[in-house]
């Protein structure tokens, strides 16, 4: 199935974070779509944030989403599983003092503050070189991808013209604070992200229909914000809700309900499991994706 073309509906794809076993459940997801006929390669503009714009590079450039796992056997052999639970939390306590803070710039700054000073297990080159498959890479047209500057607190979204090699860039949106180092670019500093919205669906073009691929549940209600979730979920939601408005949306988020509950998203033993859910989830979204207007 052909996602754009001459005269049709322009179309975009929103791939979120959600740390190894979200990489891991969006490259089964969009291997099982491919699969099914539905290749969400052939979008006008695809935007990643932290695990999305690993993922997304991966999927704008034309290359197999798979080869992502291979990047998380690399973290997996350098990084102990106390070392990644201790970044899960330290992402969510991080997320937390942001998304609650009476200003969240500030708290951002705060937080870009620490994260620079944290002695990390990998130095900035080791933590690059874990992505060194897209060194040299060219920019794919229409990619997008978010990060949060250090210094300033803002979200900062880089495409094609914003003259950052694309390595810099999807390894700056994946720095979890305090278990990997900050990345520099240009004298200024990154992290992750994700760490206040964790789709920024915002930063998509606007389009026709927009395919919003969540690795955290969409839309949960009550206790969900417990202590296993992390509040970027908040303004994620909320945005979602005010785009419905203005796009045709197709929303997914996981099927976790086989794995054990809080699902630890930098687990990579889970990241197994994950892949092999996305896959099994694509039949039935392929379908929910081709129900869109104008598919």
């Amino acid at each position: 199935m052909t996602l754009q073309g001459n005269g049709s509906p322009t179309r975009a794809v929103v791939l979120g974070g959600g740390g190894t076993v979200g990489v891991a459940w969006q490259a089964g997801l969009l291997t099982g779509l491919r699969d099914a006929g539905v290749d969400l390669a052939e979008a006008s503009a695809i935007v990643g944030t932290s695990a999305g714009s690993l993922v997304g590079a991966m999927l704008a450039c034309g290359r197999d989403v798979t080869d992502a796992l291979a990047i998380l056997a690399e973290v997996g052999k350098k990084l102990d599983f106390d070392s990644l639970g201790a970044g899960s939390q330290s992402f969510l306590d991080a997320s937390r003092q942001a998304v609650f803070a009476a200003d969240p710039r500030q708290a951002l700054r705060e937080i870009g503050s620490a994260a620079q000073e944290a002695s990390t297990a990998l130095t900035e080159d080791d933590y690059l070189g874990l992505l060194g498959t897209l060194d040299g890479v060219a920019w794919p047209a229409g990619f997008r991808c978010t990060a949060i500057d250090t210094g300033t607190g803002e979200l900062v979204v880089w495409d094609e013209e914003s003259g950052v090699p694309l390595l810099h860039a999807v390894a700056a949106s994946c720095v979890v604070p305090m278990l990997f180092p900050t990345v520099t670019i240009d004298g200024n500093h990154y992290m992750d992200g994700g760490l206040v919205n964790h789709l920024n669906a915002a930063a998509a073009p606007p389009s026709d229909v927009l395919v919003v691929v969540s690795c955290l549940p969409i839309g949960a209600q009550g206790d969900a914000l417990g202590s296993d979730r992390s509040p970027s979920t908040i303004q994620a939601d909320a945005e979602l809700a005010q785009l419905r408005g203005n796009t045709q949306l197709v929303a997914i988020d996981p099927d976790f309900d086989d794995l054990e509950a809080p699902v630890k998203m930098m687990d990579p033993e889970t990241a197994g499991q994950a892949f092999h859910i996305g896959r099994r989830q694509a039949e039935r979204e392929a379908a929910a994706i081709r129900a869109a207007r104008d598919f």
